[in-house]
């Protein structure tokens, strides 16, 4: 395994449940000394199974690549994130291919797991692994599958939730079919790479353009004084052609707000503007400034000034019950808040402190007298581990923008 991240790992961890011995790589040396030290830094893969397969000595851990050769499969779950530019970045990608080139012996399967756009698998990481003079097809196997991890779901898992396969040939395909099936993976195979990768560009930007359209909906109904959430609750009472999506922050993690982007630069490539998709990520991005605004307007009705006010945010992971930070649109909004001059501190139970503008803030504690101190507290991330009722007694103002103090009619908890 590639990758030890939220996609690496618990695949790694499973196929040691599963009775398989494991090899799992990843270049940064912190994290690997953390699993070694049996202490899993994901969620969704409890201490006691990485000990139970570091003690048993079915998984190894190590960060360079020259083990490889004695695995029979090699799946590659390595980050493929963003420039600052806002353009895809496989680097992390190329260096795992490059590595495992190196290392590649005959009759391997190598899967990439990693998000890329279409075309990817077979004109980068095809030729990177061929470079050392093995033909795949023939040498070796190639196969992608699109990764659906999503941390944190208690009812939808790595093995519960089908897998796409695509192969460089049906043979390729059927190998990583056996693979995943062997795992107890259900297996949904496809004709090429291309709709592979762009099945799951289109499975996340589809989620970004409608979540865009609540956030936009929900700036609509505000302005109208219609109450969005009643709104959406009246919706989904039709029995077809709708799906319930509800406004925030805005969009974050590894998955929605990235991939989004990677299908419209694409796209663009290929002389076709995804103008939906791109409008989508303007009006999520723009979430973080929207609601600036809004706490503006939220304090003036009490007669205080944005600049110079005490804000407390609850929750600054980019989803609940999960320590990621990846995108987070709360962070960005402690930013823009601190742009316009407010004194802005937070807390999270899954995170101790965040970086601001080169600038370490650390969590405050839930005291009464933290907490009834602020001019406004604004509820980003509604963690199962937060005591609402008593945020709904102690708070002096809440700015709710989940929905989760409804049951708490105080005039002084103002809606999304």
């Amino acid at each position: 395994m590639v990758g030890l991240g939220y996609v690496g790992l618990p695949l790694a961890i499973l196929a040691g449940i599963k009775g398989y011995d494991v090899l799992g790589i990843d270049l940064n040396k912190q994290k690997v000394a953390t699993l070694l030290a049996g202490n899993s830094y994901i969620s969704d893969v409890s201490d006691q199974d990485l000990q139970a397969l570091l003690s048993a000595g079915n998984m190894r851990i190590q960060s360079d690549y020259r083990e490889l050769s004695g695995c029979d499969v090699i799946v590659i779950c390595v980050p493929t994130p963003l420039t600052e530019e806002k353009k895809p970045d496989y680097s992390s990608l190329i260096g795992a291919a490059k590595g495992i080139a190196a290392v590649l012996r005959q009759g391997q399967l190598v899967i990439l797991e990693s998000t890329v756009a279409p075309g990817i698998t077979e004109t980068t990481v095809l030729p990177l692994l061929e470079a050392e003079g093995q033909i795949g097809g023939k040498d070796f196997f190639l196969a992608y599958s699109p990764e659906r991890i999503d941390p944190g779901n208690e009812t939808f898992g790595l093995q519960n939730s089908a897998k796409l396969v695509a192969g460089l040939t049906a043979i390729c395909r059927y190998a990583a079919l056996q693979m995943y099936q062997a795992l107890g993976i259900e297996v949904v195979p496809v004709s090429s790479f291309a709709v592979a990768e762009m099945a799951k560009l289109l499975e996340n930007t589809y989620r970004d353009i409608n979540i865009a359209l609540i956030n936009e909906v929900a700036q609509v109904c505000h302005a109208g004084n219609v109450n969005i959430w009643e709104v959406i609750e009246a919706a989904a009472t039709k029995p077809f052609g709708f799906q319930a999506f509800y406004p925030g922050p805005g969009v974050g993690g590894h998955c929605i707000p990235v991939d989004s982007i990677y299908y419209s630069c694409w796209a663009r490539a290929n002389g076709v503007p995804a103008k939906l998709a791109e409008h989508a990520r303007l009006v999520n991005a723009a979430m973080p400034k929207y609601l600036a605004g809004r706490i503006r307007e939220i304090l003036q009705s009490i007669g205080k000034m944005l600049s110079g006010s005490n804000i407390l945010i609850l929750g600054v992971t980019y989803k609940q019950n999960i320590a990621d930070l990846r995108e987070s649109p709360s962070v960005e909004l402690i930013k823009e808040l601190r742009r316009k001059g407010c004194i802005v501190c937070f807390h999270d139970p899954y995170v101790s402190e965040i970086s601001i503008d080169s600038i370490q803030l650390e969590r405050i504690s839930l005291h009464e007298e933290e907490v009834s101190g602020q001019d406004c507290v604004v509820l980003a991330v509604a963690h199962s581990a937060y005591n609402l009722a008593w945020l709904s007694e102690v708070s002096p103002l809440i700015f709710d923008l989940t929905n989760c103090m409804a049951k708490f009619p105080h005039e002084k908890i103002k809606k999304l």
